[in-house]
C-alpha cells in the first residue's frame, strides 16, 4: 500500500513539475529556430561542406609499388 502512496506522490510531483514549465507559442519557436540556424549555418558543415584537406573519410592515395 505505502508502495503505491510513493508511486502517486512520484507522478504528482512530476506532473506539477511539467505544469510549472515556461511555454511559448509554437509560432515563437519556429521564428527562434530559424533565427538561430540562419545566424549559425556558416558554422555547419552540412549546409557548408568539409575542406578536403581537413576529411578525415577522404580516400586515401593508392600504393606505388611497382
Amino acid at each position: 500500500m505505502s508502495s503505491q502512496v510513493q508511486n502517486l506522490q512520484k507522478q504528482l510531483l512530476q506532473l506539477r513539475q511539467e505544469a510549472n514549465v515556461k511555454r511559448i507559442p509554437v509560432s515563437q519557436a519556429i521564428e527562434e529556430i530559424l533565427k538561430y540556424t540562419t545566424q549559425h549555418a556558416h558554422d555547419d558543415a552540412l549546409v557548408v561542406g568539409v575542406p578536403q584537406s581537413e576529411n578525415p573519410f577522404k580516400d586515401a592515395k593508392g600504393c606505388l609499388i611497382l
